[in-house]
Parts: C-alpha cells; structure tokens; sequence
C-alpha cells in the first residue's frame, strides 16, 4: 500500500502542475477554471440548478466551503444564485451560458494535455485507466462516508 500512497501523491502533484497557477477558489488570470471550480460547474451541468448543500454532498465538502467557491464563480460570472422560491431560507445555484462556456473550454483544453500525455498508451490501457480512477474515487467516497459515519 505504500507504494499506492506514493504513487497517488506523484499523480497528484504533477497532474497540478500541468495547470495554470491562480489564487484557489477565484478565477485565474487567464480565466481557466481552477479544479474546484470546474468540479462545482461540472456537477451543475450533469445535475442541473442545485442548493448549496446538494452540491456540498455531492462534492464531499463542507457547505461554506462550496459557499466561498459559489462566490468566486459568481464574481467570475460563472452562476447565479437566488433563494429557492419553496424555502427562502436555501440558495439555488444554477450555471450561466458564460460558465458551461468557460466549462467547455477548460474540459477542451485539460482533454488535450491528457490526449498528448497519454498519446503512447493503447486504447485498452487508456479505458482500464479511467475504470481504475474511477473506481478509486468511488471507493474513497466509500471511505469517507464511513468515517464521517463513525
């Protein structure tokens, strides 16, 4: 299992650095998205207008963690929020055309550096890649369900 650990924190840390540098949660200065921002405005696409909670279940974080990214891609100009008109007391995040956008654009460009990374690998070893992550983030969705159960 060391060897995974290690192997994960080498993943992580050059996957980052293949991305432009900006301050986390805003905007970057060449407008990219950063990762929380892409995640959030992804889950928006997929699952369409949601409350801040709804979001911060799905992304496993915390709510006013998601608030402060919410306000970033607001000020960016990448949502909308407004109170949920069946209970005042929640806020509705929906995506802007501006967003799915810039969305479209990062998911453009994060596919190219993939596609010319990955260039050498067949496509067998490039769809058992994408089984094997996904798979690894599901079971650490487990992991952190369980934990947070305890």
């Amino acid at each position: 299992m060391a060897t995974v650990e290690l192997e994960v924190a080498h993943l992580l840390r050059r996957a980052e650095r293949t991305r432009t540098t900006g301050e986390r949660g805003d905007p970057r200065p060449d407008g990219s998205l950063d990762r929380s921002g892409y995640l959030l405005l992804q889950a928006l696409r997929i699952h369409g207008p949601q409350h801040v909670t709804a979001l911060a279940e799905r992304l496993g974080l915390d709510g006013s963690t998601v608030t402060r990214q919410v306000v970033a891609l607001e000020r960016a100009g990448h949502v909308t929020r407004a109170r949920d008109p069946l209970d005042g007391r929640a806020v509705v995040v929906e995506p802007t055309s501006a967003g799915l956008d810039q969305l479209d654009r990062h998911r453009t460009a994060r596919s190219a550096v993939y596609a010319d990374v990955l260039d050498g690998w067949s496509p067998l070893d490039r769809a058992l890649l994408a089984e094997l992550l996904a798979r690894l983030n599901d079971d650490l969705d487990d992991y952190r369900r369980r934990r947070d159960a305890d």
